[in-house]
């Protein structure tokens, strides 16, 4: 199981919903900054999850409302899901960053492009942070579950701006 399933399972878990429903409460956790869950993605896996037994469906009718899919997770993906629950928690902490990916090919641009792709690294950077502190400015009854990721994703990324700093530092000293 990947930490996308045990995003979804666990949302099924706290109440039934359409895949539709699952995706929009990605949205509302922002937990989109850091997965990336469609809606075609969410319909897949509660297709998946369906086939193995995590999940029975039920079609409901609300008035004059088109007809809607709505999961709930059985006794097996209730198991599944807290035996994902042990497996993540005890697991390596594993961190990659898609921007590691443009760090290993900067040798392959010419100066003018490796200052932009490292100047584009930063915006990012600075530009999360700030996402991140008016979101926890602008909303304080955030759950503490959602706070305290908010605080950790803020305070790392406190750590990639000083890193990128020395690494900058780093760049301008070989071209000297």
């Amino acid at each position: 199981m990947s930490a996308i399933d045990l995003i979804l399972l666990g949302s099924i878990y706290q109440s039934p919903k359409s895949a539709y429903g699952l995706q929009k409460q990605v949205e509302a956790r922002n937990l989109s900054r850091w997965v990336k869950i469609g809606s075609f993605t969410a319909y897949k896996k509660v297709i998946q999850y369906e086939k193995k037994g995590y999940v029975s469906s039920e079609v409901i009718k609300n008035g004059n409302m088109p007809e809607k899919t709505v999961y709930s997770l059985t006794p097996a993906g209730e198991k599944a899901f807290k035996e994902s629950m042990y497996k993540f928690s005890s697991g390596k902490t594993r961190v990659f960053l898609d921007f590691n990916a443009v760090i290993v090919n900067m040798p392959l641009l010419d100066e003018y492009e490796l200052k932009e792709c490292l100047s584009n690294i930063k915006n990012s950077i600075q530009d999360t942070k700030q996402q991140i502190k008016e979101s926890l400015q602008e909303h304080p009854d955030i759950p503490l579950f959602g706070r305290t990721i908010l605080k950790q994703q803020f305070m790392l990324l406190e750590t990639l701006e000083k890193w990128e700093a020395g690494f900058e530092q780093e760049l301008n000293g070989l071209g000297e």
